[in-house]
């Protein structure tokens, strides 16, 4: 890339550069730009919340068909001449998103599948193939049922003999804290949670022991009213609801939210039989009813 270029590629970069741009924000540039070339990128990660911020993102799993129990013979289920070997093939690009929380198992099998696929690479790992692992080794790791701290490491994806071919490269920037639209204040207080949390991944608030470590969670991040736990948690996310009414900023709503389970509320669907006429309206069944939408009408079918 020419010094030309690359001053217009940062300023294009810098236009979009708002709000909470991480990896997520890097996988989607990449596919972009290998795209527009003509090439192919996968984009897969190891759940399937987490591949629905990908382009074309899909669970590894899926993708590659990974046995759902590998060990360290496995193989991916993809048979080589299909038209998904074929487009694993002819991808130039694969990104796995979350990578960390996969067992080494995982990546193994992969790479043994796409040696017999390729070919023409098959002494190099994946079979000469640009993989792109992303994750974070503080949070959700490999979950193995009743292991301790040492067989849970054995199992991770950096004790795979693949790990030595990796290059490491790291995003220490917390994008969010360079928020235009943050006050000095939201800024401090999220720089602390933050610190805290980055804290807590690296082991730094308590003192480990051979089995556990206790974590006091500073009291700021508590909500201590056990009285009424709905208002307190409404009162610590929106602040005062009765003026609630009186936020006109749509962003304000935006980046606040309460995690609670789906609710569907169904409308009634039958004729009041006491309605003059419905004799005559035998032909209109329910899952008729149920398909009406007009103006005017709530919808059958409610999700909040």
């Amino acid at each position: 890339m020419t010094d030309e270029q690359k001053e217009i590629y940062d300023q294009i970069l810098a236009a979009v550069n708002q709000g909470s741009t991480g990896k997520t924000f890097l996988w989607k540039l990449l596919s972009a730009a290998i795209r527009c070339r003509g090439d192919i990128v996968l984009n897969v990660a190891s759940s399937g919340i987490a591949s629905l911020l990908l382009p074309g993102g899909r669970t590894a799993h899926s993708r590659f068909g990974i046995p759902l129990n590998p060990d360290e013979f496995s193989s991916c289920t993809i048979q080589p001449g299909t038209d998904q070997a074929n487009l694993v093939k002819e991808s130039s690009l694969i990104i796995w998103d979350q990578a960390s929380m996969m067992g080494k198992h995982c990546s193994e099998a992969l790479d043994r599948s796409l040696s017999d696929i390729v070919g023409k690479h098959a002494n190099q790992p994946f079979g000469g193939k640009v993989i792109v692992f992303g994750g974070d080794f503080r949070q959700v790791i490999h979950v193995i049922n009743g292991a301790v701290r040492a067989e849970i490491v054995l199992a991770s994806l950096n004790s795979s003999y693949l790990w030595e071919h990796c290059k490491l490269l790291k995003l220490t920037k917390n994008m969010r804290l360079l928020s235009d639209g943050l006050s000095p204040e939201e800024a401090a207080d999220l720089r602390d949670f933050s610190d805290c949390i980055l804290k807590i991944g690296d082991g730094k608030l308590a003192e480990p022991n051979d089995v556990e470590a206790v974590i006091n969670i500073p009291s700021e991040f508590l909500i201590t009213d056990s009285e009424n736990p709905i208002e307190a948690i409404s009162t610590a996310i929106y602040g005062d609801t009765a003026s609630l009414h009186e936020k006109k900023e749509a962003k304000f709503f935006q980046e606040r939210a309460i995690l609670c389970d789906e609710k569907i509320y169904l409308s009634a669907d039958s004729i009041d039989p006491r309605d003059k006429g419905s004799n005559n309206n035998e032909a209109l069944g329910p899952d008729f009813l149920n398909t009406i939408k007009v103006s005017g009408l709530p919808n059958h079918s409610l999700r909040l």
